[in-house]
């Protein structure tokens, strides 16, 4: 598949663009980093540090990681701009990289701000990051799917919310429930989960790190194929 490195930074550059001009997502943005002070300050004493910033990362991962990047290909269908961007030279590659990078980065600084704001040692914030970084690729990649899904900006919560509720609540209830623990296993961000309680409490991601992180990787190749063939798919129709 080619990929052009004008067409990337056209998309990025119009991506900030936008990004500046959309104060529903700039708020989405603001409040993981507000829940997180929250929650330090309040239940700082009460619940262990490694709990409070799997909340608000996982807070991060469905608010800005993946609702945001939905919202903005949304908006973009609203504009009559996705079609000429689909029956343009451009490929689903070039696509992705232009809406998900911005959205990675976005997410990377929200998530290192969260890490410091609860008050981790940094001696993990490498591992910490790297995990983070591979989460945040396969949501990206599902946001994609759900802006490309759904009709328009509204759309989004009907469409993407009991997805991202799968994601947020699923692995809460994963040590309640043996059901609900089968589900999460198959959730990226529930691997993440279980990665930074073990980076918090050893200083490392354990002897099943390895397989955590391999089925992390393993999501984002199935949600990018799935966002390409449904790109192709749109850019043909209609």
């Amino acid at each position: 598949m080619e990929c052009s490195a004008r067409h990337v930074r056209a998309l990025l550059k119009k991506e900030l663009k936008d990004f500046g001009k959309n104060l529903n997502v700039m708020f989405m943005c603001v409040l993981p980093l507000l829940f997180a002070w929250l929650y330090s300050m309040i239940y700082n004493d009460a619940f262990p540090k490694a709990d409070l910033l799997v909340m608000c990362v996982g807070m991060s991962l469905t608010l800005v990681t993946c609702f945001v990047i939905a919202m903005l290909i949304a908006e973009e269908k609203e504009k009559q701009t996705l079609r000429t961007l689909m029956l343009s030279a451009i490929s689903p590659l070039e696509f992705f990289l232009g809406k998900g990078l911005f959205t990675l980065l976005v997410s990377t600084i929200l998530n290192s701000l969260i890490f410091f704001i609860i008050g981790i040692e940094t001696r993990v914030y490498g591992l910490f990051l790297i995990v983070t970084v591979l989460v945040c690729l396969s949501m990206v990649a599902i946001g994609a799917i759900i802006g490309l899904v759904a009709p328009n900006q509204m759309a989004t919560g009907v469409v993407g919310m009991p997805i991202l509720l799968v994601f947020l609540m699923v692995p809460m209830f994963a040590e309640m429930n043996a059901v609900m623990g089968k589900i999460a296993w198959l959730l990226p961000n529930y691997h993440m989960n279980v990665l930074i309680r073990q980076m918090i409490e050893s200083g490392g991601i354990g002897s099943d790190g390895l397989q955590r992180i391999g089925g992390i990787v393993l999501w984002i190749f199935i949600s990018a194929g799935i966002f390409a063939l449904i790109y192709r798919r749109n850019g043909l129709d209609d």
